[in-house]
């Protein structure tokens, strides 16, 4: 039959018999859907189930053309679109199809149906999958495509717990957890000993103390304390070894390192990393179509994709994450050390880019030679061969591991055949020359020589196997042991005289894509002795200083010894600080500049990102000669620096490994701290390297054991940990604890905590969280000792604008003119101030990741901030519009200028509600420029800021304005004036549970 009664009352089996028609599993008489759906059913593939047939058939029921949903291509009728979409190698909608409902695999032909067909499951997710036609308004999930037949288990390995539990001890902490020491008490108060960075006479003295000592403790001195940790588990155990040298030193040379491979499983084992670690590559796709992929962590980017291709099927890829720099241990002997850090690339990118994690592991101190050859230049081609020489040594397991596999166990005690190439090595510019073996006039990474440097197009890589070759071809003609030949040879190659790099016989190992560029040196450094100069230049030291960064005394110009930090600061505000002073094509080339670093360094980045970062630095070189003409490079008439030759290898780093913010040697230059100068300041400046080491051990000692027997004490067992580290609470096995406002305003919102205070002093909206001390700055103040504290002249009649507009149901602005006159009465008399609130959101990139709460101050002046503190926030005044993707549409910058609830004595909207009150930042800008100016007036009448800010209406202090205007008609005072003038400047209370602060 062609059409029976129940097809024509349910479009549905309609539907679906013309699906099952499509795909030739129905017949070809046209049998209606339902009558063959019980023999049909069995013989659908598995990754095809009823929601799909519901998702499909409510699809057409919407659409009213044959219109493809993915590619939006038009076909004749619907039986042709729907073949269309069951493509089996197809993009559109049913390829989304078919990898979601991968997950759940097919319960097979035996199962009973009600384990695969769920009625209930299936119409409650439908609502959620509905298309919209508008295609523009679609909203995607992303698409992950994992790499088949990755990381294969081998069997049971061993697990952290596993590792503790094999102790020798073992049996003894059966009864007591925290053997050797007596108690946790006991065990606690030694290890805040141990860490506690006091010397061993300090130690001693606190022992001999008789409240200590009435304790009882089973140690009694330092060193009893030092022997009873040398009891507790080891982790990855110190080795030391002499090194022979090329030229005689000054003194004998030793290097202290670790079993790399130990400190592999020692870094997949941590509690702290527990969930964190991933061994399958990734492609992740913002949609279904394929069209854009995203890159974040290194397993989404193709180099890890590539390497997996080159490994047997099943074996599991560790990326080996290297890092080395020297940092100075003392500066009066001038001492140094070099430390060899060794991460994993596998741990979250979130994860290592947090220093709190301790995701970087001490895996060598090489040695820092001081040879007594004559020639200066061949001293640092011995030091360079030394160096490749010593990490050789060191990373040798990890070769052999890269070259046939090593049997090791994941987190939860699975083996795995793992292979260990090196695919990024962190430091700074001089060291990845050293690490390339090339010299300082070309680049790590391509074939670019000097005088290509500032060319807006790439030069060809430089790779392994070119290295090779130019390695080859120069022993040919000399050899290694006749250094001054062999260096002559090499510096007509542009090498630096290195005849056997580290690298050179590590399997997959590729110099071009390991030494990424590094946000810290590559960017921040590159600002502050390029872009700065330029400004500098340009614009004159005094300008400059005097637009900005006021803080300094003396400006930033003159500054000596700076920290990346302080150069991340000034770089958030040169385009603003320059504007205006400088020819608008420089202008434009320092903008496109600022823009490309800080497009390069978001944690998730799309293709059309990298697109638009690839167009910034396009924008620079098509507008960098403007800074020529402008006297940026002064005596320079080239382009010939390094950094901005690397600038050409991001975009390619970013599609190969993934988001560049996660090899920043931000965090391994932190961890020096923790593993270089706290423990050699802890010593007694002598053997830094030997003491370095035994302090590391006690330390992770210490850890280690802190984490096992917090372990027990949670119950936690390998595979049976749960928890999720990043869901906001305390994690006791390490990381550190974020506090989740938005939980505890969920949770005062449901009633969890009935007894606490009204209006509760943390609430949230749909996208930020605020949060004030539970006691106010000021407790009672009266509104107009308030008004004339804070500056608010109009803040009576604005209060009282708000009140009658939320009165009539009308929708309050931000500014315009003042309806109450300033005598106006409120139905309040005292109100109580905060001086601080903290908001918190998530974050931008990932809406999973909570973000650290920002603090916000609004306080009056004081020593350190003598015209006050009014942080700059940004509001939503439009619902529609979504901050950052919608930039400043549908917001304003203003400024924080009171926090405050009235006082009334009824339960009404008054006192169930905190308020801000907000206000454009232009007329405190001409105070502060009047005050810095220091121009005096001819007339003693000029109003300063107390004579403004003693006003008693908006009115008044634009004639003000028009006074200085009069006396003072320079051009900076018109342009900051002019919106002053303007009726949008006023400020306006607003609701702090409505209002959206953005940021």
């Amino acid at each position: 039959m062609t059409d029976c009664m129940l097809c024509m009352l349910n479009p549905f089996s309609r539907l679906l018999s013309l699906y099952l028609q499509s795909t030739h599993l129905g017949n070809s008489t046209g049998e209606c859907g339902l009558a063959v759906e019980s023999r049909t059913f069995r013989k659908l593939p598995g990754l095809l189930n009823y929601h799909y047939l519901l998702r499909v058939a409510e699809l057409v029921l919407v659409m009213p053309n044959a219109r493809c949903p993915g590619c939006c291509k038009l076909f004749p009728n619907h039986t042709r679109l729907l073949q269309h979409m069951n493509q089996p190698r197809g993009r559109c909608i049913t390829s989304q199809l078919r990898i979601k409902s991968s997950e759940t695999p097919f319960s097979g032909a035996d199962g009973d149906a009600g384990d695969w067909i769920d009625m209930d499951s299936g119409f409650d997710g439908l609502a959620d999958e509905v298309f919209d036609v508008e295609m523009e308004t679609r909203t995607h999930e992303p698409v992950t495509e994992l790499y088949s037949g990755a990381s294969a288990n081998y069997g049971r390995g061993y697990t952290f717990m596993d590792a503790f539990d094999a102790d020798p001890f073992s049996s003894e902490r059966q009864h007591n957890l925290f053997y050797p020491f007596s108690s946790g008490a006991e065990w606690k108060f030694a290890s805040w000993l141990a860490n506690s960075g006091l010397s061993m006479a300090a130690i001693d003295e606190c022992l001999s103390l008789d409240v200590i000592k009435s304790q009882r403790f089973s140690f009694k001195t330092v060193k009893a304390l030092r022997k009873l940790i040398e009891l507790l588990p080891s982790g990855p155990r110190w080795k030391c070894r002499s090194v022979k040298t090329e030229s005689p030193t000054r003194r004998a040379l030793q290097v202290f390192y670790r079993d790399a491979i130990e400190c592999l499983q020692h870094l997949i084992h941590s509690p702290s990393n527990n969930g964190l670690i991933h061994f399958v590559p990734e492609k992740i796709y913002s949609a279904a179509d394929r069209t854009q992929r995203i890159y974040t962590d290194w397993l989404t980017g193709d180099r890890a994709w590539e390497l997996q291709d080159a490994l047997p099927d099943g074996a599991t890829l560790l990326g080996i994450v290297l890092s080395s720099d020297k940092t100075h241990i003392t500066q009066v002997r001038n001492r140094q050390a070099h430390p060899l850090l060794i991460s994993l690339a596998n741990i979250s990118a979130d994860v290592r880019r947090k220093g709190s994690t301790k995701s970087y592991v001490l895996l060598a101190l090489l040695p820092v030679p001081r040879f007594v050859h004559p020639n200066k230049r061949l001293r640092g081609v011995l030091a360079s061969r030394l160096l490749h020489q010593v990490i050789s040594v060191v990373v040798k397991p990890l070769k052999m591991a890269a070259e046939v596999g090593r049997m090791m166990s994941d987190p939860v005690g699975n083996l795995k055949y793992c292979f260990t190439p090196l695919v990024a090595y962190i430091a700074d510019t001089p060291e990845q020359h050293v690490i390339a073996c090339v010299t300082d006039n070309v680049s790590a990474v391509s074939m670019a020589v000097s005088n290509q440097f500032g060319d807006p197009l790439r030069c060809a890589a430089r790779t392994a196997s070119k290295t090779r070759q130019l390695l080859i071809a120069v022993k040919r003609e000399t050899r290694a042991w006749n250094l001054s030949s062999y260096f002559q040879a090499c510096r007509k190659r542009q090498l630096n005289g290195v005849a056997s790099p580290f690298w050179l016989d590590w399997a997959l190992a590729e110099p071009s894509s390991f030494l990424t560029p590094e946000v810290l040196h590559h960017f921040f450094k590159m600002f502050w002795d390029h872009d700065r100069k330029w400004c500098s230049r340009m614009l004159g030291a005094d300008e400059l200083d005097f637009r900005g960064y006021r803080h300094f005394p003396d400006g930033i110009t003159t500054l000596k010894q700076t920290s990346m930090r302080l150069h991340r600061e000034v770089q958030r505000y040169i385009v603003g600080v320059v504007a205006g002073g400088i020819p608008q094509g420089a202008l434009t080339a320092i903008r496109a500049l600022t823009d490309f670093r800080y497009r390069s360094q978001a944690p998730k980045l799309t293709d059309t990102d990298i697109a638009k970062l690839t167009a910034s630095l396009q924008e620079f070189h098509d507008n960098k000669a403007a800074l020529m003409e402008a006297g940026a490079q002064g005596s320079m008439d080239h382009w010939q620096i390094p950094k901005l030759e690397i600038m050409l290898s991001v975009a390619p780093s970013i599609r190969s490994m993934g988001a560049l913010g996660q090899w920043s040697a931000d965090v391994t230059e932190h961890a020096h701290i923790d593993v270089i100068k706290d423990p050699a300041r802890s010593g007694n400046n002598q053997n830094f390297d030997g003491q370095i080491c035994r302090y590391l051990d006690c330390q992770e000692k210490c850890q280690l054991f802190m984490q096992a027997t917090t372990a027990h004490y949670l119950d936690l067992r390998g595979d049976s940990d749960d928890s999720d580290p990043s869901n906001g609470e305390e994690n006791m096995l390490g990381s550190r604890q974020v506090t989740d406002y938005f939980k505890r305003a969920h949770a005062l919102s449901v009633g969890d905590f009935p007894t606490a205070p009204r209006p509760y002093r943390t609430f949230a909206s749909s996208t930020t969280a605020f949060h004030l001390a539970s006691r106010p700055k000021m407790t009672n103040i009266d509104v107009d000792r308030a008004a004339e504290l804070y500056g608010l002249p109009d803040f009576k009649p604005a209060m009282a604008d708000y009140l009658a507009r939320h009165h009539h149901n009308l929708t309050h602005t931000i500014g315009g003119r003042r309806r109450a006159t300033p005598d106006c009465q409120l139905p309040f008399d005292h109100i109580q101030i905060w001086s601080k609130i903290r908001i918190q959101s998530y974050s931008s990139y990932d809406l999973k990741m909570l973000l650290p709460s920002q603090g916000l101050h609004v306080s009056l002046p004081t020593v350190n901030w003598p015209f006050g503190r009014y942080d700059s926030v940004i509001i939503s005044r439009d619902g529609n519009k979504d901050w950052p993707h919608s930039g400043l549409h549908g917001h304003d910058v203003v400024q924080l200028r009171m926090i405050f609830k009235p006082i009334s004595g009824s339960q009404s909207l008054l006192s169930n509600m905190y308020y801000a009150y907000i206000s454009k930042p232009t007329f405190f800008l001409l105070h502060l420029y009047l005050q810095q100016t220091n121009r005096q007036s001819v007339h003693q009448s000029k109003p300063s800021q107390s004579v403004i800010s003693t006003c008693s209406s908006i009115t008044e202090i634009r004639k003000q304005v028009t006074q200085i205007l009069a006396f003072q008609n320079s051009q900076v005072i018109r342009d900051i004036a002019k919106p002053l003038l303007s009726s949008d400047c006023a400020g306006s209370p607003t609701e702090l549970k409505n209002g959206d602060i953005a940021k």
